[in-house]
This record gives C-alpha cells, sequence and structure tokens, in this order.
C-alpha cells in the first residue's frame, strides 16, 4: 500500500474546482469515478498522509458533495466524521453517520459517499492484508485463516471510544505539521497499536481477549459439542449427535449453545459449514470448480437458500467470493 517511512505527508490540496479536486486524487492517491457538487458551490480542503503503512486523510467540505471512488483491493477503511453528515450508500444499503459514529468499509465493493454541508471528516486506511498477518502473530495461529471483519458501528464501549479518541489525536497532530510520527519506530508502533485496538475493538473472527476469557469460562459440554461439530463439518450430523458427544440432556446443551452463542447447536454447525465453503471459495483457482459443487461439499444441496444464508453472513453472493 504505501512504504514505511515514518510520517509523510502525501497530498495537501484547496479548491473550488470539482474538476479540479477529481484530477489531483486521481492522479496522486487513488482514483475516484465521480465527484458532483450537490449545488452550485464547491470548496474542498483535503489533507492526506502516510504513517507507516497506514493512510489518513482529513478532509472538509463547506458544501455537499457526492464522491465515487473507483474500488480498490484488499483495503478497509475507518470511517470517523468528526462535523457535520455523512451519508454512504453500501452494499444497498443508506448509512448516515453522526459525529460520533464509525464504520468498517471494505474498499473492493463500490461505495458512494454524500458529505453534507460543513462536513469534516477523518478516513484511515489499512491494508487488510498486513491487518490479517497481524492478528495470526497476535493469537500465535499457525494455521491461516482469512480475518473476517463484520462492517458495523463500533463505538459502543469505553474500549472502542478510546481508540477513536487515539485515531482523531494521531490526524489532529499529522494536520498541524507536528513531528511525533516521523521516526520509522514512532510510526511502526502506531500501526501496531491501531492494529491491536481495531482488533479489540471490531467484532471479528479472531479471538480478543474478552473473548479468550470466556472461552476459558465455557462449560466442558459445550466446548465438547463444539468439537465435535467442527470435527465432522462434511458429514450428516444431527442434533442428537451433538447431545450425544456432549454428555448431557438436549436442553441443557440448548440452553449452553444459547447462552455463550447466543444461537442453537444445529445454527451453529450451518454457521460452521458457511465458513468452510467460504475458504473453499476463495483457495479455488478461477474455473476449477462450481458455486454448486462447493455448496454441495459442504452439504448444502438447496442452491439458493444456500446464497440466502451466505450474503446474509459474509456480505456477498458465494458467487462474488468465487471471482476473487
Amino acid at each position: 500500500m504505501l512504504s514505511g517511512k515514518g510520517a509523510i505527508e502525501l497530498l495537501k490540496i484547496e479548491t473550488t474546482e470539482p474538476k479540479e479536486f477529481q484530477s489531483i486524487i486521481s492522479q496522486q492517491l487513488s482514483p475516484l469515478e465521480r465527484v458532483e457538487p450537490m449545488g452550485k458551490q464547491f470548496h474542498a480542503d483535503y489533507k492526506a498522509y502516510a504513517v507507516e503503512q497506514l493512510l489518513f486523510t482529513r478532509t472538509k467540505f463547506k458544501h455537499g458533495i457526492s464522491v465515487l471512488p473507483s474500488p480498490g483491493k484488499s483495503l478497509l477503511f475507518l470511517e470517523l466524521p468528526l462535523s457535520g453528515q455523512l451519508e454512504l450508500n453500501y452494499r444497498g444499503r443508506d448509512i448516515s453517520f453522526s459525529h460520533n459514529s464509525t464504520y468498517l468499509i471494505a474498499s473492493y465493493e463500490p461505495i458512494l459517499y454524500r458529505y453534507r454541508e460543513n462536513a469534516n471528516h477523518i478516513t484511515v486506511g489499512i491494508d487488510l492484508h498486513l491487518l490479517n498477518a497481524y492478528a495470526q502473530k497476535l493469537v500465535n495461529s499457525q494455521q491461516e485463516q482469512e480475518l473476517t471483519l463484520h462492517p458495523q458501528l463500533l463505538w459502543r464501549s469505553p474500549e472502542a471510544a478510546s481508540f477513536r479518541g487515539y485515531l482523531e489525536f494521531i490526524t489532529r497532530d499529522l494536520v498541524r505539521g507536528g513531528n511525533l510520527f516521523n521516526s520509522p519506530l514512532v510510526a511502526t508502533e502506531v500501526q501496531n497499536t491501531i492494529f491491536s485496538m481495531l482488533l479489540s475493538a471490531s467484532d471479528n473472527n479472531y479471538f480478543p481477549l474478552e473473548t479468550q476469557l470466556e472461552e476459558a469460562c465455557l462449560p466442558a459440554y459445550v466446548r465438547q459439542a463444539r468439537e465435535y461439530i467442527e470435527a465432522n463439518l462434511e458429514h450428516p450430523v444431527s442434533l442428537a449427535d451433538i447431545t450425544a458427544a456432549a454428555g448431557v440432556h438436549v436442553t441443557t446443551l440448548l440452553k449452553g449453545f444459547k447462552q455463550h452463542y447466543e444461537i442453537s447447536p444445529m445454527a451453529y454447525f450451518k454457521q460452521k459449514r458457511l465458513e468452510a465453503a467460504r475458504r473453499t471459495l476463495l483457495a479455488a483457482e478461477p474455473f476449477t470448480i462450481s458455486v454448486a459443487q462447493v455448496a454441495n461439499q459442504w452439504g448444502f444441496f438447496h442452491l439458493s437458500r444456500f446464497a440466502r444464508d451466505y450474503r446474509q453472513l459474509f456480505g456477498e453472493l458465494p458467487s462474488e467470493t468465487l471471482k476473487r
């Protein structure tokens, strides 16, 4: 994404010409497919910085504007409105942001940004490959797995609010021309801190500390049922089979899964099969396998239901995953 050399100012532009804004951003930073003022006036104040391999941008628009960037590859954006209002059209949904809300956005999907007047906004760009590698080291994982971050509003805990404050602090120092992050060593520490805080504050498939603590408190019968499920994803499994493996009454098993996973054992089984199907689709060479073959491999024989459940869990159709 970027070369790690401490903090670097990448771009600074202030203009009243939409075409100039679009051209400069597209040529020097990342392509913009469309920039459209919502009224007759336009004024943009845009600054971009690299901190190690992170991208920080601070944008101010005095008047309403819509922006459509070209989809990127394996990038994640944190959107932090400071004032004004931002609206996104993402995955067919309209999302409105207040000044204290933030969303995770995967940039390989089209996003339409609508900034209302007097919008003051921070975006932090993160390379998903780097984040994935860091997550594996953080949990000492010996098995490679794709990091799954679910787009969501994050700021609902003191820890998440602290993370947002940390990102705002870094951006303010960059905009003021400070030199706190000029050292490559400091910049690397900042990047690692941001990775750790993001993984702890977001909903993802790795285990932050609090999840590890919950894992240690799992009843033995729930752990036994889970291990049986995960060892038999390619085989026919019934609720009776899972109950027998757990060694408890079915009512106890249902209550245990509801308490710890908020779903039933069979729903957990289906979720794990969907995750296995996704790993197979992501690992497949193009044109060597079909969605139907993968679905059948993991026990899904009703293709339309498989596609519906898959999209609900991962935000895209299995055919879209296979094309990557």
